[in-house]
């Protein structure tokens, strides 16, 4: 007698956070998962825009989970999700909303396919955590996260000493700030660099020696936002490039 056996599907689960979709076909959803052990993962989730489906709620922007996914020809597909934080409030607010897409498309930009990035999940998760559960202002968030994203990607900029001959420059009375070089550059070596504030330096120097846990207590005078805005915004786009998406969507928010 023949007993056909049946056949077992690959199936793995992981913790991840949707921070990217696409609709695809009618009714299907492509998105991008980010996995503190497994980096950025895309998979599909199969008619999860239906009204009554049962992926509709986890294929959504800022859902975390944990992701059962079906493996096939290197291909992944989402069979279910255990939802652990929806991050709901921040869909009830449009500039809250427009920063976090921000912070996770920043996070896209960056992060590896199967390679574990824990920091940047944990920065990430907690800047979220922030704008949609505490009062503080969302534009401070987004500037503390952006000063701990270039540092995590090894772009940290020199804030205590020229760039380009390394002198001191904590007691120069002028100070300049160049992408290009990489941080803050005395009057000497300027070379079409645009002035900076010491007290910009010394904020971004604090931000950085802040826990993500932390990140909350940053609270930015406006002229000091603005200024520190414009810096971290050309690091980023030093950093990427300027048609990048996560670049485009920083500049229509700041």
């Amino acid at each position: 007698m023949h007993i056909e056996k049946k056949r077992i599907m690959p199936t793995e689960c992981i913790r991840a956070m949707v921070t990217g979709y696409a609709d695809y076909r009618d009714n299907d959803r492509m998105l991008t998962l980010f996995s503190p052990e497994r980096g950025r993962l895309d998979c599909k989730a199969r008619n999860c825009r239906k009204p009554t489906a049962p992926l509709l709620a986890c294929a959504q922007p800022f859902v975390y989970g944990e992701f059962e996914l079906f493996i096939s020809n290197n291909r992944a597909t989402v069979n279910s999700c255990e939802i652990l934080e929806t991050f709901y409030p921040l869909r009830e607010d449009v500039d809250r909303f427009m920063i976090a897409s921000s912070a996770t498309q920043l996070c896209n930009s960056v992060v590896e396919h199967e390679s574990s990035d824990r920091e940047l999940f944990s920065l990430l998760y907690h800047v979220l955590s922030f704008l949609a559960y505490t009062e503080a202002d969302p534009k401070d968030l987004l500037i503390a996260f952006m000063t701990h994203y270039i540092d995590h990607a090894g772009y940290r900029p020199s804030l205590t000493s020229c760039t380009v001959c390394r002198r001191d420059i904590r007691n120069d009375p002028i100070l300049f700030f160049s992408e290009d070089a990489g941080g803050v550059v005395c009057a000497g070596c300027a070379h079409g660099a645009k002035p900076v504030s010491k007290l910009a330096l010394e904020a971004m120097r604090r931000i950085l020696l802040l826990p993500h846990e932390e990140l909350v207590r940053v609270i930015l005078k406006e002229d000091l936002r603005r200024e520190l805005s414009v810096i971290l915004r050309n690091c980023c786009a030093r950093m990427l490039n300027e048609n990048d998406r996560a670049i485009v969507l920083l500049d229509q928010i700041l």
